[in-house]
């Protein structure tokens, strides 16, 4: 009896076994077939954590990362960025991404930026690999460390072409079917995409015309395959800061004697919220009435910002031969002289300037029935003077501006350069002006801008002496 219950108990226990072998198979086989399912395919790369590439590390305006499965997010100050992710510009945006190799990009207002492989590797520089897309817009970039140690480890595509660097800061505006390029320092490699020139290679590509800051400050077009021209750039040799630190992020203009700006920091002219390249639309400008006089300067705009219709100061790039940069200007153009810049001796008595042209408008910072970037109200000039005491070699400026009932007033004093140049930004960051004085002190030209809580007065003016 004893033998015949552990035989059924045995049996029992055998039988429990093969229910649970063909409930495992079972369950095996419908996981295979989901598995191989196209619908229900699940990719690695899906649970992989996206490589973190740097930080936002200024922020003006609005900017949003969209990562590859379309999630998006709008950024802030201080917010990683990771391999992967697209940065997009608001109108009004402007973000600079500090990345963890060091390198540097400026993205400008309606920009769009793709992150396409961040991977750096500090023991081994030949296993990084960095690729961006612009798609769109305006980018200023300063190479970091795995640039530095292998340039064919970088790539920055556009719609139409390939662009290698060779340690370099540089700045590219892309659209559809024309890119335009200038160097600041280093050099850059610029071919057309084609079978041998692919965008998801790094590096060079083979035959790309070659541009240099060695090559006198020149901006390269190309479009339709080819260099389409090869004319002066405006490229600000404007003193550098930290792009950390947002308490100059307003312009502020240097000694055209200054370095160029230094790997790892970006120059104020690029930390602007108005950037009429990238928007497509510059501020509209009030025009006093002009007075036709024998002055050296020139107004010319950056090269990559469009003209304003009704803009009867300033020139496109190019259009004067010989002229030379001051150092003077604001976001929209530069100040040339087409007198050489020589030393101003220093003379007794001080000196007052009138206003012969002017220009300014005023732009909101956002709230609701004032003008926009993309509509900026015209502004006036009520009120304008400047005098200069070349025996102290000091120069003293008020303006006084109007929008409708909004109105502000901009005073400030400061040095002047034995070469003319005058430059100074309040303690606020809310005033700036930037100007040169002729060789023969009888004329002079300033630009100037001017914050108050509502919005920006922006504007340059010509001055001749009393």
């Amino acid at each position: 009896m004893s033998f015949n219950i552990k035989l059924l108990a045995a049996a029992c226990f055998s039988a429990k076994l093969l229910d649970l072998c063909l409930l495992t198979c079972v369950r095996a086989f419908f996981c295979w077939v989901l598995l191989l399912s196209p619908a229900m395919t699940v990719h690695a790369d899906d649970y992989t954590q996206p490589e973190l590439a740097g930080h936002v590390s200024l922020l003006i305006g609005q900017a949003l990362a969209t990562n590859k499965n379309n999630e998006q997010r709008t950024l802030k100050r201080d917010d990683v960025v990771y391999s992967g992710e697209t940065i997009e510009t608001s109108l009004g945006g402007h973000v600079h991404l500090h990345f963890i190799d060091d390198g540097i990009v400026s993205l400008r207002p309606s920009s769009r930026l793709v992150i396409e492989l961040y991977h750096y590797d500090k023991q081994q520089a030949k296993n990084s690999a960095i690729r961006f897309t612009l798609q769109s817009g305006v980018l200023r970039s300063i190479s970091g460390k795995a640039t530095e140690a292998d340039h064919e480890r970088f790539r920055l595509n556009t719609p139409i072409t390939a662009i290698g660097v060779l340690g370099t800061d540089f700045i590219v505006r892309a659209e559809a079917e024309k890119v335009w390029a200038g160097v600041y320092s280093g050099a850059i490699a610029i071919a057309p995409l084609s079978e041998q020139c692919l965008a998801s290679g790094l590096g060079t590509c083979a035959g790309a015309t070659r541009l240099s800051e060695l090559m006198g400050g020149v901006m390269l077009e190309f479009s339709h395959g080819k260099v389409q021209s090869l004319n002066p750039a405006i490229l600000s040799k404007s003193k550098p800061i930290n792009a950390d630190n947002t308490d100059n992020v307003m312009l502020t203009v240097a000694s055209p004697t200054s370095t160029s700006t230094s790997v790892g920091r970006i120059a104020p002219i690029d930390i602007v919220v108005d950037d009429a390249l990238a928007q497509q639309n510059v501020q509209k400008s009030a025009v006093l009435p002009s007075v036709v006089l024998p002055s050296p300067f020139v107004w010319e705009r950056w090269f990559w910002i469009l003209p304003v219709p009704g803009d009867t100061l300033s020139r496109p790039i190019g259009s004067v031969a010989d002229v030379h940069f001051t150092g003077a200007g604001n976001t929209y153009v530069g100040l040339y002289s087409t007198a050489p810049l020589s030393e101003i001796q220093p003379q007794v008595g001080v000196y007052d300037f009138s206003l012969a042209q002017g220009q300014v408008s005023f732009t909101g910072n956002g709230t609701t029935n004032l003008p926009s970037a993309t509509s900026p109200g015209i502004a006036q000039l009520t009120a304008a003077s400047l005098q200069v005491n070349f025996g102290t070699q000091t120069f003293n400026t008020q303006m006084a501006m109007s929008y409708q009932n909004i109105s502000s007033s901009l005073s400030l004093s400061g040095g002047i350069q034995n070469d003319g140049y005058f430059g100074l930004q309040n303690a606020a960051g809310t005033s700036t002006v930037a100007g040169s004085i002729s060789a023969n002190t009888g004329n002079a030209a300033m630009a100037f801008m001017q914050q108050v809580p509502s919005g920006t007065f922006t504007g340059m003016t010509d001055w001749v002496k009393k």
